[in-house]
């Protein structure tokens, strides 16, 4: 009995088995169909998608041209006027104002040459000096220092001289006051002491003086001895003699006005026109005003030259500087130097600070009430 009870479970055991494997087949075939079907769907629907968008044409070149707007004058922005620089002139050069002026100063001059000019060059006077230590500067002016009185002011008239009058006697204190009216005066009584005159100076004499003999015989001078002159009496007017020299006219009283030191460089230009070398200068209150700064800051440095003198180097400073309508002076700086010692910087300032310069006119302090007057100087050593 028991052997037939085991066989029986064991039977049954691997019927277990046999079905557990075949649902296992059964899954995995339905799961492998179902992938397969999605799969299909998912390509179909693609497929199908592409068909629906329509083909691309072919590919084609296409080119560009900018459209050109029509010029309108109007609407064009002006072109932005460079501001003149300041030139230095000389009275000599005065003449008519220029048309178009590149300068500006304190008198109207042209722009003239006084050697051939060069057809290729700019259009500047040509002229002879020596070379420019900077290409930039321009001189056309030639003078040499003399200090002096930094506006020259017209000079005073002459004064006529007057005819030689004989020297008066001297008269007693009370006798040489006027009486005022209602006034009586009193005649001084006659003195009939005589006094004696002061003792002879001897203006030459040693510690041991010797007398020399004069002769008797002396021969006679045939010079005529000028009479002493008359004493006029009281109420007399005293009468010029024919015979007196008359008087040597007295030069006329100048006072000296300040020089710079200038020498004219060697200029290349085109300009035909033949005279006194000049720039093209126009006169304006900002030209002169410039010039009456450049002149009051070269004459302390100058000065300051010629104290330091024993510690000058030869080279150059530019300082740029700021002059307030007050001719006050204000943020001084160096923006270029060259083989200059501290001495010389430190009196090249002071020169700057310590310059006279004047208060702006009234026709620029409208122009720089906010804003000050911008400099730069260049000091050749």
């Amino acid at each position: 009995m028991s052997s037939i009870a085991s066989t029986a479970q064991r039977g049954d055991g691997r019927l277990w088995v046999i079905a557990l494997g075949l649902s296992l087949i059964l899954n995995t075939l339905i799961l492998m169909l179902l992938g397969l079907a999605s799969m299909n769907s998912q390509v179909f629907r693609k497929d199908r998608l592409l068909a629906d968008i329509p083909p691309l044409p072919a590919e084609q070149v296409i080119t560009i041209f900018p459209e050109t707007a029509p010029a309108t004058p109007s609407t064009s922005v002006p072109a932005i006027a460079e501001k003149p620089r300041f030139a230095r002139t000389s009275p000599d050069q005065s003449a008519s104002r220029p048309e178009k002026p590149k300068f500006i100063g304190e008198r109207d001059t042209e722009a003239t040459s006084n050697r051939t000019p060069d057809t290729s060059a700019p259009p500047m006077p040509s002229q002879q000096g020596i070379n420019p230590k900077n290409p930039t500067d321009f001189e056309t002016t030639e003078s040499d220092y003399r200090d002096g009185k930094l506006t020259s002011s017209p000079s005073p008239p002459s004064p006529i001289p007057a005819p030689p009058s004989l020297p008066e006697p001297a008269m007693d204190p009370a006798v040489a006051e006027k009486p005022t009216a209602g006034e009586k005066t009193q005649t001084p009584g006659k003195d009939d002491t005589k006094s004696t005159p002061p003792p002879r100076e001897r203006l030459v004499e040693g510690p041991n003086p010797v007398d020399i003999p004069v002769s008797l015989d002396a021969p006679k001078s045939d010079i005529v001895k000028p009479t002493p002159p008359k004493i006029p009496k009281e109420g007399e007017k005293s009468a010029q003699s024919p015979d007196s020299p008359k008087p040597k006219p007295q030069p006329a009283f100048k006072d000296p006005a300040f020089s710079g030191f200038q020498r004219k460089t060697a200029i290349t230009g085109s300009i035909s026109r033949t005279g006194k070398s000049a720039l093209a200068v126009a006169d304006s209150p900002l030209g002169r005003y410039q010039a009456s700064i450049s002149r009051a800051v070269e004459q302390e440095w100058q000065r300051n030259c010629v104290r330091h003198r024993d510690f000058i180097t030869p080279g150059f400073l530019t300082v740029r500087f700021f002059v307030e309508t007050t001719g006050r002076v204000r943020t001084v700086q160096f923006v270029g130097e060259m083989e200059t010692g501290e001495v010389q910087k430190g009196f090249t300032l002071n020169s700057i600070r310590d310059a006279e310069i004047p208060a702006m006119p009234p026709a620029l302090k409208k122009e720089y009430d906010k804003e000050p007057l911008e400099l730069i100087f260049n000091f050749y050593f």
